[in-house]
């Protein structure tokens, strides 16, 4: 089977700058740290026993002024690497979109082109998808970039399980864990008062220790974590990561899976090491990022509709999280967390956001559509993408010649 190890790079902005500012060592200042870890990762591959994969990067950022300087930076890392470890690497840079876009306009509906975009954590996911199917992939290991492998034997046990039967279903998928560098990989969690109403940490490691200190080994599973998934052709080919999800896409995964009959499996030895920086955004950013994704899979889940070849998923089979925040109360939970985090900031900016988090609740962050609708168009657009993919082998070589 091929391999293609997905390193999605999402290169964010973490403060105003100026782009006549941007010299080597504002560069440095902004993005150092970043590349650090890149180079960490792909270093790492060189531990594993099994080396019949293949590594492909895909880079995305939300600053395009730097993004040919990221670019290079990018490459100068894949270029380090290879010298030192001989793994290499394939680079899909953000600047490569519109190209590739070009050769797919002559095989593919223009609703495919849409596919093909590096903004955001769900579609820089889906574009990796798209490369691997270029790369004639059969299976797909993502891996984040603030991450490392210290375990010889990941790839074995990624692979393991992958079309086999396991209490009737096929393992269509496997999603593992993260642990810090200490090997922990429960979250640490500082106690406040806010939390008492927006317990998402308790309840993700409560579903953790679930999945991982539980037998068997193999289970299916209410979450992944996107920074340790692994997805079979079949799945990957068939269910796209939904677009309209702007953070947990990783988990929506799961739901969607499920729904077109796709099952994903936790595997309990199956981790990577995760030693993420300083997160770029505050923390009523964040919030709103997880609102907006709530409130949408929500709707998703409510307005599911019986279909050919569909199963219904319940809430109470993605329980306790992310199921608890997907029931009546979610707008409860907003409120009473938002008011709280606003009487307790040391801003105005910061009060004034989170009490906006609650505006939003009832208006922006409601979808304008039918969410499940959207999504079983979006699957039906994303497999006759898929297909045309396979069956053009001249569209896979013209896009395979751009890839440096």
């Amino acid at each position: 089977m091929k391999t293609l190890i997905v390193i999605p790079s999402y290169w964010a902005k973490v403060g105003p700058m100026e782009a006549q500012a941007m010299n080597q060592r504002s560069f440095d200042q902004q993005f150092g740290h970043k590349g650090s870890c890149l180079q960490k990762v792909l270093a790492s591959l060189n531990i594993l026993e099994e080396k019949d994969f293949q590594v492909l990067v895909v880079t995305g950022t939300d600053f395009p002024e730097a993004q040919e300087q990221i670019n290079q930076k990018v490459m100068g890392i894949i270029k380090k690497v290879a010298e030192k470890t001989g793994i290499r690497a394939f680079l899909f840079p953000n600047t490569l979109v519109a190209r590739v876009k070009e050769i797919l306009r002559g095989f593919c509906d223009q609703e495919a082109l849409d596919f093909l975009c590096v903004d955001g954590y769900a579609n820089i996911r889906n574009t990796g998808l798209i490369m691997a199917q270029i790369l004639d992939a059969q299976e797909v290991v993502f891996v984040d970039d603030d991450e490392y492998l210290d375990d010889p034997l990941f790839l074995h046990k990624a692979r393991e399980h992958l079309g086999k039967s396991v209490d009737g279903k096929i393992v269509a998928g496997v999603a593992g864990y993260y642990v810090d560098p200490q090997k922990a990989y429960r979250r640490s969690i500082k106690p406040e008062p806010w939390k008492a109403f927006w317990d998402l940490e308790r309840l993700l490691n409560e579903t953790l220790c679930r999945l991982v200190e539980t037998q068997p080994r193999i289970k299916l599973t209410p979450l992944a974590l996107g920074g340790c998934l692994v997805l079979t052709y079949p799945l990957f080919a068939t269910i796209p990561f939904d677009v309209h999800i702007p953070r947990g896409e990783d988990m929506d995964y799961v739901i969607n899976a499920r729904m077109f009959g796709f099952s994903i499996f936790f595997d309990n030895q199956l981790y990577i090491v995760h030693d993420p920086g300083t997160k770029p955004y505050p923390l009523w950013k964040r919030l709103r990022q997880d609102i907006y994704r709530f409130i949408y899979e929500r709707a998703k889940l409510g307005q599911q509709t019986p279909m050919k070849d569909m199963d219904y998923v319940s809430v109470e089979e993605l329980m306790p999280y992310p199921g608890s925040f997907l029931g009546e109360d979610l707008e409860d939970k907003i409120e009473q967390a938002c008011t709280m985090l606003a009487q307790q900031a040391r801003e105005e900016k910061s009060a004034r956001e989170f009490l906006n988090n609650i505006v939003l609740m009832r208006t922006d962050a409601l979808p304008r559509h039918n969410a499940f609708s959207h999504y079983v168009d979006l699957q039906r657009k994303w497999k006759k993408m898929c297909r045309t993919i396979a069956s053009a082998r001249e569209l896979r070589q013209d896009c395979l010649a751009l890839l440096p």
